[in-house]
């Protein structure tokens, strides 16, 4: 391999944060040139904004499936969106009818897992339920959890760094059962998991603009028509008065542009990057055989792929793989440390933390998986060599 291989970066954690779409840039660029505004004012410049904010709305709800009756609030992250679920089930129920027992998953990513803190101080008692080996939540688990007092189930549908996706289908009747409220966070479902809204039964679906190619500080909430939910951002009416302060255009617009390119792509995501994605765990494994593909038999992200590699602490590899233009991830941001999150599957801990994640995009080509194939195994080789000369402790169990 050529060094000029070696600096053409290969991107591979597109579930941190996915390159923006050109056509969401371009949209958004000519709302903070000619159409800039305030959409809440009454002269022609504010109306003029209408038609683009119209526009990108319905292309959300159309990603999502939406009733017209339902509500989208448009938030300045997928991390505030899932604490102004929290924030509002808190103070809507847990404040006036004393329900103040909330379920998050141990694998969840970092806005609900720090939430649970809020909660707490507040008198709220938080289970965080661990996966099973095959890293999601089962019924029986919920089932057990469930409290009289249990008010919310918050989960992140499909998780960032492993693809496992939990089955919401088997928890969401159990959910409506209780009379407890769902929680999806679905920032890595959307455009490339096929649903129906209507028989998810989630009662808030939340998701991050970044992942979907939208321009960062873009997010979104949708909730439930007839689903109460108080305002998490106080101080004026706009969003129906579920989020104070001007509404962010440019960033509707670009999310609105994202989320039409989704929809129109998520067929491909769904067949030709899930073969990207089998083969560079193949290739992985075919080069460096000591490899493993986590949750292979579990029902995963088109997109993500989990690779355990033996002997090797995932952060030297991951360091390992930056100095060749591999671009991956073992968690940090909003995501918990991938070893975490592993151990929480009941994956050994020296196993866990020898796991690095990779994922793909729509921009994903079979030349960058076969250059990556060849990078990944020549760093995984390089640094077997010299863990073999190190005393590292007794390997067990596998993904």
């Amino acid at each position: 391999m050529n060094r000029n291989q070696h600096r053409k970066e290969i991107y591979l954690d597109n579930s941190m944060a996915a390159a923006p779409s050109p056509a969401a840039v371009g949209a958004m660029t000519s709302y903070l040139t000619n159409r800039w505004g305030v959409a809440s004012a009454p002269h022609a410049r504010g109306q003029a904004l209408f038609p683009g904010i119209e526009e990108g709305l319905r292309n959300i709800y159309t990603l999502l499936g939406a009733s017209d009756d339902d509500d989208i609030i448009i938030t300045g992250s997928g991390a505030e969106a899932v604490n102004h679920v929290v924030s509002s089930v808190y103070r809507d129920l847990t404040k006036q009818i004393g329900k103040n027992h909330f379920i998050i998953a141990s694998t969840d990513e970092a806005p609900a897992i720090m939430a649970t803190g809020f909660l707490e101080e507040n008198d709220c008692a938080v289970t965080m339920l661990d996966a099973g080996s095959d890293g999601v939540l089962s019924v029986e688990q919920l089932a057990e959890a469930i409290t009289p007092r249990t008010v919310l189930l918050s989960l992140s549908w499909g998780n960032g760094l492993t693809g496992t996706i939990h089955d919401v289908a088997a928890l969401a009747p159990l959910c409506r059962e209780r009379g407890i409220l769902l929680h999806l966070d679905a920032t890595h479902i959307l455009g490339k998991l096929y649903f129906d809204l209507k028989e998810v039964g989630a009662d808030f679906i939340t998701f991050n603009g970044e992942q979907l190619h939208g321009v960062p500080g873009t997010g979104a909430l949708w909730v439930r028509h007839g689903c109460k939910l108080s305002s998490f951002v106080l101080g004026g009416t706009e969003q129906g008065g579920l989020r104070a302060g001007n509404l962010n255009v440019p960033g509707l617009v670009a999310l609105g542009v994202a989320a039409e390119e989704a929809l129109d792509n998520r067929d491909y995501l769904c067949t030709e990057i899930a073969r990207l994605r089998d083969k560079l765990e193949q290739g992985v494994v075919a080069g460096f055989p000591s490899a493993q593909a986590c949750f292979r038999e579990t029902e995963r992200l088109p997109h993500i792929s989990a690779i355990t590699f033996p002997g090797i602490a995932n952060e030297a590899l991951l360091f390992a793989l930056d100095r060749v233009g591999v671009s991956a991830c073992i968690g940090g941001g909003g995501f918990q440390q991938i070893g975490m999150n592993l151990q929480a599957c009941s994956v050994d801990v020296v196993l866990a933390h020898s796991t690095v994640s990779f994922s793909l995009s729509r921009e994903t080509t079979e030349e960058a998986i076969n250059h990556a194939i060849e990078r990944i195994v020549e760093a995984a080789q390089r640094l077997s060599r010299v863990s073999q000369n190190m005393e590292l402790p007794q390997l067990a169990g596998e993904c």
